[in-house]
């Protein structure tokens, strides 16, 4: 943990301890914070041997990073994963497929899906769109959970076309599960037959027959209008995964896992946000997700290797287990970085009542970086963050009461004077600091590029304090 990854200043190293507490950087457009900042990071990571997911919105950030690996001697371990790539990953059955105490649990698969449809649903609500009630989302768990399982029991692994299918197959009606028809041709029905032949321990005999109460009566018997919403609130929650590029990369064979970084790839993740929309933001979503368990898993003995994911636009990134992540990075040897334009960004991805998990996760994420920027809120939040200092503010005055006659016209009267010492608690760097006080890297600044580097609970060798001022080279 005390290996030194790069230089902050000529008594400070920025360490791998550091790097594994998470790393968060500020930055307008053009303040040089991926040129700057981010680039001395990347470059770190890729020299020390690091594994990691690099999560991409812009489709220069591939390229960024096949030149980063060049530089970096790794270009053997660099692994793009996009549509024009022969790499897949079922990340469902990953799920089920993996080793461990916990694999293959039915609500774990329910969670994933929920987790990455929550990308969607959290755009449309914030397009105006609103949550769905209680009922409507136990109803569609419910669903899931069912759907899994009977997949599972019937043939061992699953893919997010076999959910769709299954439920296009299930009974519609009580009178449909004794027809011979529906038996004969039905997807769902043949499963439930595959399930039943198939050996099982005592514990998968139960879900079965949970399995096919739900099927055969639960489900056949719903309302019309009440099985529709909830059939049409799923099929709207995995549609996407289920079609394209989505479905070709995520829902069939799998020759790449998240697990390959703890032996050192790098994996590029080119569905660029800014070029797929929602896809990108699901395939990123999908993989970094996954990427999460598989790690938080790991025995750090057994596989020690240090790993990192970087998103840069990370507000589009975000999903709501980040900071529950974040807070066990360390432990697992995990460096979160993430890059952004500013805070407002980020509320205004996760919508309506996200600030406590944005505030959550940027407080665990222990060194911030500011660069240059324009918006108030964020150059607030770091001057808040650094803190304030104790002030001490002289002032005075002086009054002349006026007595008449010869005194006034000669300007002579009883003059009194005070003078006093203030204490006041003032921001250490002014907000307006970050307007205009860090060079932003080009021609024109040498392709030097400054900020300030914030660290919580710790002070500086070079100053201190728990900041300091840093420059970072564009070549």
């Amino acid at each position: 943990m005390s290996r030194r990854l790069f230089r902050l200043s000529k008594r400070d190293d920025f360490t791998l301890g550091r790097a594994v507490e998470g790393i968060l950087v500020f930055g307008a457009t053009g303040s040089g914070k991926t040129s700057g900042s981010g680039r001395a990071i990347a470059l770190s990571f890729l020299r020390s041997g690091m594994g990691g997911v690099v999560l991409v919105a812009k489709s220069e950030e591939t390229r960024l990073w096949q030149q980063y690996a060049k530089e970096a001697g790794r270009s053997d371990d660099l692994i793009i994963f996009g549509p024009d790539q022969l790499w897949r990953f079922n990340f469902l059955d990953f799920e089920v497929q993996r080793k461990g105490r916990g694999a293959g649990l039915t609500q774990n698969l329910v969670i994933l899906l929920i987790t990455i449809a929550g990308i969607t649903k959290r755009n449309a609500a914030n397009g105006g769109g609103q949550d769905e009630g209680a009922y409507w989302e136990d109803s569609k768990h419910e669903l899931l959970r069912n759907l899994i399982d009977l997949i599972i029991l019937a043939k061992g692994s699953i893919t997010v076309g076999d959910l769709y299918d299954v439920l296009s197959s299930a009974p519609t009606s009580l009178e449909q599960t004794r027809s011979a028809e529906w038996k004969r041709d039905s997807l769902c029905s043949h499963y439930l037959i595959e399930a039943y032949k198939r050996p099982k321990t005592p514990e998968q005999q139960k879900d079965f027959e949970i399995v096919a109460d739900f099927w055969l009566h639960a489900w056949a018997g719903l309302a019309e209008k009440t099985r529709s919403i909830v059939a049409s609130t799923f099929r709207s929650m995995v549609d996407v995964i289920n079609r394209g590029v989505l479905r070709t990369l995520f829902c069939g064979e799998t020759n790449l896992t998240p697990q390959a970084v703890e032996d050192g790839k790098i994996i590029v993740i080119d569905l660029p946000v800014k070029e797929f929309g929602d896809v990108g933001q699901y395939a990123a979503a999908i993989f970094k997700y996954a990427f999460q368990m598989s790690i938080s898993r790991r025995d750090t003995q057994v596989s020690p290797r240090p790993v990192f994911i970087f998103q840069d636009e990370a507000q589009h990134f975000v999903l709501s287990t980040d900071s529950m992540f974040q807070s066990t990075c360390r432990s697992y040897k995990v460096s979160t970085v993430l890059l952004t334009q500013n805070i407002s960004g980020f509320y205004a991805a996760m919508g309506h009542g996200s600030e406590p998990l944005v505030d959550s996760l940027f407080a665990n994420l222990n060194t911030k970086i500011f660069h240059a920027n324009g918006d108030q809120a964020t150059n607030k939040w770091a001057a808040e963050a650094i803190g304030r200092v104790r002030v001490l503010m002289a002032n005075s005055s002086t009054t002349r009461q006026e007595v008449g006659g010869f005194s006034d016209a000669l300007g002579i009267g009883n003059v009194q004077t005070s003078a006093g010492i203030s204490e006041i608690y003032e921001f250490e760097i002014q907000p307006s600091f970050f307007v205009a006080g860090l060079k932003t890297g080009g021609p024109d600044n040498r392709c030097l590029v400054e900020a300030i580097v914030f660290r919580s609970g710790v002070c500086f060798r070079a100053t201190g304090r728990p900041y300091l001022f840093c420059t970072f080279s564009q070549k």
